[in-house]
């Protein structure tokens, strides 16, 4: 009788999988094809695992725009001061490598906002280290970190007297993803702003490109560029509809979820995210996320039924049209250190969930294209 080999597809472009040609499609290396346990792993090519696993490692950010880059190239040139202001709920560590080359050699102040989302409890000082850790991975070692809350509480004047001395004469440029803050800043600051130049605030096409860029002058040499934001491509909230990022975008202080999970649970954030607990001893975990995400604990055998079963009762929100099914998740895993230091694992757009690192093996499943990013806690 003849032998009989299951034949295996990468999970993600659904190629054959084969060992013997590394430059064909469906190459994967052969311990990892042989070694294969059913329902226990999921294979892909290296050609599937390479592309994803830049994106999902959560050390790099989508690419930007060669206007974009040719302006920070301006910046450059003349040593200005940039100010980089991230949203402290959807920041998880993921910084665009193209910018963070071209301005790593600049000055750097960093402004982190929605401050107010988080607890009393926490201290300023402890959000302010979770940002300097997060740049000072990238090679940003920066210049000062502020963190602000509800927009109506900034004291505009403080902020700039601080910005106005350190840029040393030099222009500012501010920059920051979608829905980071930047504009209402600069909308704050210019409720409070007196014109004692020659020139005029314009936002026109910045030059040599199709940008528009607010630019306001803060001398009759120097000036504050507005940046238009770095595009979602790497949020959960850039890969669902409207109405989808109306629910995974909190409106009140982030409520704290307490869960114990243990090997074969899976803890699901509506349809849009899992953290399943794959290996290990029982682990407590804290969730972090907006209020309109519903939260279940299942079992992770159930995920992908649950997942279709999900899409057409809508029992647990958020559901998006476009997720429905395995298919259109990412599917990756962390073996943690066993250092008993807190860790985050997070879900750029979505949320995070927070632990004590014992050796556990985290899978985490999450829309295709969005970044997930492991890190010393946030908040510990």
């Amino acid at each position: 009788m003849g032998k009989i080999r299951r034949v295996m597809r990468c999970y993600n472009c659904g190629a054959v999988l084969q060992s013997s040609k590394s430059k064909e499609k469906g190459y994967i290396q052969k311990d990892l094809l042989d070694n294969y346990n059913d329902g226990q792993q999921v294979l892909y090519c290296q050609k599937c695992f390479d592309f994803m696993k830049v994106i999902n490692t959560g050390a790099l950010e989508q690419n930007i725009d060669k206007a974009t880059t040719k302006i920070l190239d301006d910046a450059v040139a003349t040593d200005a001061y940039i100010i980089w202001v991230v949203d402290l709920f959807t920041f998880n560590g993921t910084l665009n490598p193209d910018v963070v080359k071209k301005v790593k050699k600049l000055q750097v102040g960093v402004i982190g906002t929605h401050r107010d989302l988080f607890s009393n409890l926490i201290k300023d000082e402890t959000l302010e280290r979770f940002l300097r850790e997060r740049f000072t991975e990238c090679g940003i070692k920066p210049e000062s970190i502020t963190v602000l809350g509800n927009e109506d509480d900034v004291d505009v004047k403080e902020l700039m007297k601080k910005y106005n001395a350190a840029r040393k004469a030099h222009d500012i440029y501010m920059i920051g993803s979608l829905n980071s803050g930047k504009t209402s800043l600069i909308n704050k600051f210019l409720k409070h702003y007196i014109n004692k130049t020659k020139w005029q605030i314009k936002t026109e096409n910045y030059r040599g490109t199709n940008v528009k860029v607010m630019s306001i002058p803060l001398t009759n040499s120097s000036f504050v560029y507005e940046l238009p934001g770095f595009s979602l491509a790497t949020s959960v909230m850039g890969k669902v509809e409207k109405e989808v990022q109306k629910l995974i975008t909190p409106r009140r202080k982030i409520e704290t979820h307490y869960r114990t999970i243990t090997k074969g649970d899976a803890i699901a954030l509506g349809s849009l995210g899992y953290f399943e607990m794959y290996s290990g001893r029982a682990t407590a975990i804290k969730l972090y996320c907006a209020e309109g995400v519903e939260i279940k604990k299942l079992s992770s055998a159930k995920v992908d039924d649950f997942i279709e079963e999900n899409n057409r009762k809508r029992s647990l929100r958020p559901v998006s049209e476009r997720i429905s099914s395995f298919r259109d998740y990412d599917f990756f895993e962390y073996t943690m250190e066993n250092d008993g230091q807190v860790h985050d694992i997070a879900i750029e757009g979505l949320g995070w969930i927070s632990f004590v690192a014992k050796g556990q093996v985290i899978r985490v499943m999450f829309p295709k294209g969005a970044a997930i990013k492991e890190s010393l806690g946030k908040l510990r």
